[in-house]
């Protein structure tokens, strides 16, 4: 039997592949490294206070983050030379799907956060990981609706998330100190039917 190429690939992209994270202690504090202990992580994407974090503090923030709809490592594939020596994926980030609120449903509304780690950044893999994850979100989970928010003072940011098809729907003025100065969040959405437009598909006949 042939098996269709969009299932096969399911958990990869061009140079990607997407692994769940495990819970142990390996992943765990690579996780760590990723977020909350790297700062550029915590300064371009996140509201924590920008200080060194303790590797205990990560398994109380995993439990908070327990109802993510998804949250994988986005790994690096193995190259022909790389798979004769037994290597494994190599994690440089990760992307999440999560509700904005912990308690309530979800109406097919989610949030996206993405992390790329030191020495991976600029290399377009952000925008890759986040092309999957908005396929993986309206095709396979049947969102409605991506969000995501962008500090004002993250050209880059704001840059790719335009260039992706993302629509800015607002802001959230003065919300944000950094070095001294106040900024704002910037919100984006992305609706189904927009995914449509952009990958050109339409709903399947029933």
């Amino acid at each position: 039997m042939a098996y269709p190429q969009s299932l096969i690939n399911a958990w990869q992209s061009e140079r990607l592949v997407y692994r769940a994270i495990e819970d142990n202690e390996v992943d765990t504090k690579l996780l760590w490294e990723l977020t909350v202990n790297d700062p550029i992580s915590v300064g371009m994407g996140s509201t924590l206070l920008l200080a060194p974090s303790a590797l205990t503090k990560m398994t109380k923030l995993l439990s908070l983050k327990s109802g993510n709809l998804l949250h994988v490592f986005i790994c690096l594939k193995v190259t022909e030379e790389e798979k004769e020596s037994s290597a494994t994926p190599t994690p440089i980030g990760r992307v999440a799907l999560f509700p904005e609120f912990s308690d309530g449903p979800h109406h097919r509304n989610m949030l996206l956060g993405i992390t790329i780690g030191d020495g991976y950044r600029g290399k377009g893999y952000g925008g890759e990981a986040i092309n999957w994850a908005l396929d993986w979100g309206f095709m396979r989970a049947g969102l409605h609706r991506i969000g995501l928010g962008c500090f004002s003072y993250n050209p880059a940011g704001l840059k790719l998330y335009r260039k992706l098809g993302f629509v800015e729907e607002g802001r959230e003025r003065e919300s944000v100190l950094f070095e001294r100065k106040w900024h704002d969040i910037i919100l984006f959405g992305m609706l189904e039917h927009e995914w449509e437009a952009l990958r050109g598909v339409g709903k399947k006949e029933s």
